[in-house]
């Protein structure tokens, strides 16, 4: 197993540095876990602020993709860490512009990765962690981030060509898009 950790996703200089250090090598497992949230309101930053969110949320992981597809092994799989906050069908509470709209757009980014990756045997889950205890949310979480690991990494185990595209808690509930 290799991790290749501190990739500005953001970056095509550093995405492209990334693909040079991986060249020829085969990949099996793609996760995607870069991602960042932005607290703001209506206000003057608002653009900027949902601009910086969508370059590394929802655009990174596709250009992290697309710069590694040669590696990608047949019957590959690709995990991209998400959020629940990114679903229409459960947004009740508004807010959170620019958080929730760039994890719908890396969810519709998933689900047409798993179009294309399809024919090459390549699986993709699109997967919400929890609400889990974090620096992010003042540790006001519900599940503890080993916990959280567990539930990814079971649901990762379980994906198959059949399932990819779809979109998973940790816990295995299927979230509406």
């Amino acid at each position: 197993m290799r991790i290749e950790v501190g990739v500005d996703v953001a970056s095509g200089e550093a995405v492209a540095s990334l693909a040079r250090r991986l060249e020829r090598t085969p990949i099996h497992l793609l996760i995607h876990s870069a991602g960042v949230m932005e607290r703001h309101g209506l206000d003057a930053n608002v653009v900027e602020s949902i601009r910086r969110q969508f370059e590394i949320n929802a655009i990174g992981p596709l250009r992290v993709t697309a710069a590694l597809a040669p590696n990608l092994a047949p019957g590959a799989k690709i995990a991209i860490l998400t959020s629940r906050m990114g679903s229409i069908g459960e947004n009740t509470t508004g807010g959170s512009y620019g958080y929730r709209m760039s994890k719908a757009a890396v969810n519709m980014a998933g689900v047409s990765l798993a179009q294309d990756l399809r024919t090459r045997g390549i699986a993709v889950a699109l997967l919400h962690p929890g609400f889990v205890r974090t620096q992010l949310n003042g540790q006001r979480g519900e599940v503890d981030p080993p916990e959280a690991v567990r539930g990814l990494l079971a649901r990762i185990d379980e994906l198959t060509p059949a399932t990819s595209g779809g979109f998973w808690h940790a816990n295995g509930t299927r979230l509406p898009f």
